[in-house]
């Protein structure tokens, strides 16, 4: 029984460990012909051997780049039909230590890797009809201590899936995203730099209990599904919607003594 992948031509950013590695194998035994992006080329071409996948190792930091990297999934296959946005840097920092280009290093890779390699294959879907573009966000997003560039970096993917679901409503190309947890190096580095603090934070279990989630996403059937970010918390699977106001409170003299009145108040925030 073919799988629910067959004859489509992905890729996946970042490929070359971890979560990525675990979405490009999953994938390639679903029956895609994976291109596995990685910066490490040795990784990528590790994993891409073992799949029977083809390696990649443009930096998807730059506009070219991201570009090489459609083009040869393109030349290779003929078209895009899906792109997991998994490439990411991982900082951990105290905003009084935060070094200023690490924090806009974190941001080159993990927001604007993730618009370019969306942007680029966006097009390429267009012209062929359809695709599934499936980003991937994360809980720090929502906010986490030591992780102030990362949470930012994946709040703004967020807001690229939305935004980008909406612009492509009836087109045939969905994007959505994951918000995975699993035990990598990136969660063993967070649980040391932080210690207590971290406990109770990743739940997740193995990458590759993360992996259905990108792949059905990736498939037909999911056809109905764009715009939704998919969290995956260890065996709970739930959807993360888009921030909303609370339930407005009626000022009716805008004065500093009334806003505080609100807070102490309706909205119940105190300190």
């Amino acid at each position: 029984m073919p799988g629910v992948l067959a004859g489509r031509a992905v890729i996946v950013t970042g490929a070359g460990r971890g979560l990525g590695e675990a979405y490009a194998r999953l994938a390639a035994a679903e029956g895609a012909s994976v291109v596995v992006n990685d910066v490490d080329g040795a990784a990528a071409s590790a994993v891409a051997d073992s799949i029977g996948a083809l390696a990649d190792d443009s930096d998807i930091a730059t506009w070219a780049g991201a570009g090489r990297l459609v083009d040869a999934c393109r030349r290779a296959h003929g078209r895009v039909d899906g792109l997991v946005n998994n490439a990411g840097l991982f900082r951990l920092a105290d905003p009084g230590e935060q070094d200023p280009e690490e924090f806009r290093r974190v941001l080159e890779v993990n927001l604007l890797g993730t618009a370019y390699c969306g942007l680029h294959a966006i097009r390429a879907m267009l012209a062929q009809g359809g695709g599934s573009v499936v980003n991937v966000t994360s809980g720090a997003q929502s906010g986490t201590a030591a992780l102030a560039a990362y949470g930012a970096s994946k709040g703004g993917v967020a807001s690229l899936t939305w935004c980008w679901a909406a612009d492509l409503a009836g087109t045939g190309v969905r994007v959505n995203a994951v918000s995975p947890n699993a035990h990598t190096r990136m969660a063993d580095a967070f649980e040391r730099h932080l210690g207590s603090r971290a406990r109770g934070q990743n739940v997740g279990k193995s990458p590759s209990s993360n992996a259905p989630a990108v792949v059905h996403l990736l498939s037909d059937a999911a056809a109905g599904i764009t715009g939704q970010i998919v969290r995956i918390d260890g065996d709970e699977l739930s959807l993360v919607p888009p921030p909303r106001p609370t339930r407005p409170v009626r000022i009716p003299e805008w004065t500093v003594a009334a806003v505080a009145g609100a807070f102490a108040g309706e909205l119940g925030v105190t300190r």
